[in-house]
């Protein structure tokens, strides 16, 4: 019973933490704060694909599913969970006054449960600088800026159509992966999901080799709605390196529940008291996209 109420809190408390729902002073749950965000840019066309992924590449039966967006300006790409850019907008409207809150709840809740937790990710190229800007978090929140990488893509003998459209073959290593890339030439948007771009085509289908990570083109069309371009400016983002953000996000994916204990000061009731629960909990597998 006491671990299984430790989980609950754990995943009571992240789900809130990523809906940015704040506690009102009397007790209720109808207090928002606006996002802290940085604008960089307007989307002029928004790219959508369905996100499959395996948590544990042990269990190739239980994918996570996700719904991502990549936003294209002419100096900026943003991508990230297409709920989560929704959900913010709500919360945005909620914080004007408590009317909106208790009228926007029933989207906020339904919205919030479709958000990809296991993939909060978000990344914002700069085009013209070539860099990219990546935010993270698990436990913490973590930012770094790299320079953009570059993809050693193969083109290779292969057709497909996807969504209509004719597809080309590629294939290339990143990050301790490799992928399989089908792109569309007559689309000329040389990018594709997170980083990954540089063929002559909009990559319509991404995976890596092992079907561990997958990304599926699911639409195209001119940005009328999720427009800005921006990342989250919270005080409390740690800004690093990519290999001391992706080694502390690999360690509170693993170490998840020990953890919470201390960062976030978790607690568990017993005999109706509440006590900091015993960190000895094992660890858990992480499956990051970026193994290296």
């Amino acid at each position: 019973m006491k671990k299984i109420l430790f989980v609950l809190i754990v995943s009571f408390y992240f789900i809130a933490l990523q809906a940015q729902t704040m506690f009102s002073p009397d007790g209720g749950m109808d207090h928002y704060e606006k996002t802290e965000r940085t604008v960089y840019d307007t989307a002029k066309i928004n790219v959508y694909y369905t996100l499959y992924f395996l948590a544990d590449s042990s269990k190739t039966d239980n994918y996570t599913k996700g719904l991502m967006v990549l936003q294209v300006s002419d100096h900026y790409l943003r991508f990230g969970d297409l709920y989560r850019i929704q959900l913010d907008s709500i919360n945005d409207f909620c914080a004007i006054n408590k009317k909106n809150a208790k009228k926007a709840a029933n989207d906020f809740n339904q919205t919030s449960s479709k958000v990809c937790y296991g993939f909060n990710i978000t990344s914002l190229v700069d085009l013209d600088n070539e860099t990219a800007t990546v935010q993270l978090q698990a436990l913490r929140k973590y930012q770094y800026t790299v320079p953009l990488p570059k993809f050693d893509w193969q083109i290779t003998e292969g057709d497909s159509i996807i969504n209509g459209l004719a597809c080309k073959r590629a294939v290339c290593r990143y990050a301790g992966r490799s992928y399989i890339a089908w792109f569309a030439p007559s689309i000329n948007l040389p990018y594709g999901p997170y980083l990954f771009g540089g063929l002559p085509g909009l990559i319509m289908c991404l995976c890596d080799k092992s079907n561990n990570w997958i990304f599926t083109n699911s639409g195209i069309e001119v940005a009328r709605s999720n427009r800005d371009m921006y990342l989250y400016s919270d005080k409390d983002i740690i800004k690093t390196d990519r290999e001391k953000a992706l080694s502390a996000y690999k360690n509170e994916i693993e170490d998840w529940n020990n953890l919470a204990v201390d960062i976030i000061g978790l607690r568990v009731i017993k005999n109706g008291k509440e006590i900091k629960p015993d960190t000895n909990y094992p660890r858990k597998p992480s499956n990051m996209l970026e193994l290296k």
